[in-house]
C-alpha cells in the first residue's frame, strides 16, 4: 500500500495492482485483435482465439484485480477499509479507538500490513507482496496513530 494522503486529520493508503491489470488488458486486446483478424480472414480458429485467448485473461482480471483503500479519519474517529472489484464493493468501518497499532504479517519473503484491533489482526490487503511497501505502510500508519 502506498500513502495517498497524509494529513493530521486524515491518512489514506491505497493499493491497486496496476502492472498486473495493465498486462492482462494488453493480453486481452492482443488476443481479441488476432482472433478477430482470423475471423475476418475466414478462419474458424479465430473464434477459439477470441474465446480462450481473451476470455481467460478477462476472467483473471475480473477475479484477481482488486483496489484496496484504507482511510484513517481522526475527525470521524473511524478507519474505513474499502475493497472494489469489477462486480462488488465492500466496506468495513472500525472505530479508531479500537485500533492498537499496525503490524506486519510476514509469510516467507512477502508481507502485508494488518491493523491490530482489540488483539485480532485485520488485513488491509488480501495478498502478501514483496519489497518494502508493506513495511512503509505500517510505519506511516503507526506514526499517524501516535500523532492522532
Amino acid at each position: 500500500m502506498t500513502v495517498v494522503r497524509n494529513l493530521p486529520s486524515q491518512l489514506i493508503l491505497a493499493h491497486a495492482p496496476w502492472l498486473l491489470g495493465g498486462g492482462l488488458i494488453v493480453c486481452i486486446v492482443a488476443c481479441a485483435s488476432a482472433g478477430l483478424a482470423l475471423i475476418a480472414a475466414g478462419q474458424t480458429a479465430g473464434l477459439w482465439t477470441v474465446l480462450a485467448g481473451a476470455g481467460v485473461p478477462l476472467a483473471l482480471f475480473a477475479l484477481c484485480i482488486k483496489r484496496n483503500q484504507a482511510i484513517f479519519d481522526a475527525r470521524a474517529g473511524t478507519v474505513t477499509l474499502q475493497r472494489r472489484t469489477i462486480w462488488r464493493y465492500e466496506a468495513q468501518t472500525i472505530p479508531l479507538l479500537s485500533v492498537r497499532e499496525a503490524a506486519l504479517e510476514e509469510l516467507k519473503d512477502t508481507a502485508r500490513p494488518v491493523l491490530v484491533v482489540d488483539g485480532a489482526p485485520v488485513p488491509l490487503v488480501e495478498a502478501h507482496e514483496g519489497g518494502n511497501a508493506p513495511r512503509r505502510a505500517v510505519e506511516a500508519i503507526n506514526i499517524w496513530l501516535a500523532q492522532a
